[in-house]
């Protein structure tokens, strides 16, 4: 694959850091964001994210399509922006801290794995009137197999257009395939530590299936560390 790199301007920088261990450098131009790689990898995680997602026939609303790019001359990917005129992003963190106050992974990290889980899609309901339960369960089942370690409440979330809410799509995918992991064991960062786990709870409403011929279907850009990765976890 014959990389584009793009030449942007600090002007359009609009993060450069944060609290997530998957925080990166990031531009916004021309309604698309454009990430820089942090540890190295994570353009080509993102892209591979979202090819499993299209490959399996996700709908295109459901996901961000990321492409691997060089940015200024650097690695990385770029999107197009997710939202549409007179709509806005509320994550989980931002919708629970705003009605009660409170942080909700800390709230979650007091109970048990299956009490959070249920915890949070009743409180969005109450809230927005939004059952998520298949949104998260597609995004357990995904994060499972590309070992996603950067799944938290700031990049789950809905989207409001003034007038009615609806779930996000599955998007920042970076922090997957063990990309800046020394630890050498992946975990997960919300509800149970345990890939399996979270994905299990919740599989009875997830719509994306992930078949195993999607290795086969996978282009050559793909790293064969992480077509090791997605067979182990299929």
């Amino acid at each position: 694959m014959q990389l584009e790199n793009f030449l942007i301007s600090d002007s359009y920088l609009v993060r450069t850091s944060g609290t997530s261990d998957g925080t990166q450098d990031k531009f916004f131009k021309d309604n698309k964001w454009f990430k820089l790689d942090r540890y190295g990898g994570e353009g080509l995680a993102e892209y591979t994210a979202s090819q499993i997602l299209k490959l399996n026939g996700m709908n295109s609303a459901q996901y961000v399509d990321y492409t691997p790019c060089f940015i200024n001359g650097k690695p990385g990917c770029y999107s197009t922006n997710f939202l549409s005129e007179n709509e806005s992003f509320i994550t989980l963190y931002r919708l629970y801290k705003n009605v009660t106050g409170r942080d909700l992974a800390t709230v979650c990290s007091k109970m048990d794995y299956d009490d959070a889980i249920d915890y949070v899609i009743n409180f969005v309901q109450v809230q927005t009137n939004v059952d998520i339960r298949e949104y998260l369960a597609n995004t357990f089942i995904l994060d499972e197999v590309i070992l996603n370690e950067d799944r938290h409440f700031n990049n789950l979330g809905i989207l409001y257009n003034e007038t009615d809410f609806r779930t996000a799509p599955i998007f920042d995918n970076g922090k997957s395939f063990l990309i800046g992991n020394k630890r050498g064991a992946a975990y997960a960062k919300i509800f149970s530590p345990n890939f399996s786990i979270n994905s299990k709870y919740l599989s009875k409403y997830a719509t994306l299936k992930i078949s195993k011929n999607v290795l086969e279907q996978l282009d050559d850009s793909i790293p064969e560390n992480f077509k090791s990765i997605i067979a182990k976890n299929l």
